[in-house]
């Protein structure tokens, strides 16, 4: 979940970001079910490589916890945050730190449906807020 400029969580708050600044809810949801993204405004060319990395992880994932892939029903991550309410840290003028949200929700076939909601700090400098967090290589 941790941003770190890590490949899926800099394109996770990168989605986040350019929802913001279409001025709309930075709020998006990944079903990997039926394969969309929601918004339809979410979908972008970032947003859709996040999704299908996790597709390909997904099989690999799956087999390392002998689990059947085929018996999944829901699996759906939706992410947000208020960039709104986000703070200015003490002694850090230049960085914004918010707390991003995950709640996932999956259901596998003869079971109830399950959800998990993580919630994290992050730091990030104020200027990414318009730019977007950058890739580093």
């Amino acid at each position: 979940m941790s941003i770190d400029y890590m490949k899926s969580g800099r394109l996770a708050v990168n989605v986040l970001i350019d929802l913001y600044n279409l001025s709309l809810e930075p709020k998006a949801t990944f079903d990997f079910i039926d394969k969309k993204i929601l918004p339809t405004k979410a979908k972008t060319k970032e947003s859709n490589e996040l999704l299908n990395d996790y597709l390909s992880w997904l099989p690999d994932h799956f087999a390392r916890h002998n689990c059947d892939l085929t018996k999944l029903e829901v699996l759906q991550i939706t992410i947000w945050t208020d960039f709104d309410n986000a703070k200015t840290p003490p002694g850090m003028s230049n960085s914004k730190e918010f707390i991003v949200h995950t709640l996932t929700k999956w259901k596998a076939n003869g079971r109830n449906e399950q959800t998990i909601e993580i919630s994290q700090t992050e730091i990030i400098k104020e200027n990414f807020l318009k730019l977007r967090i950058p890739e580093f290589k």
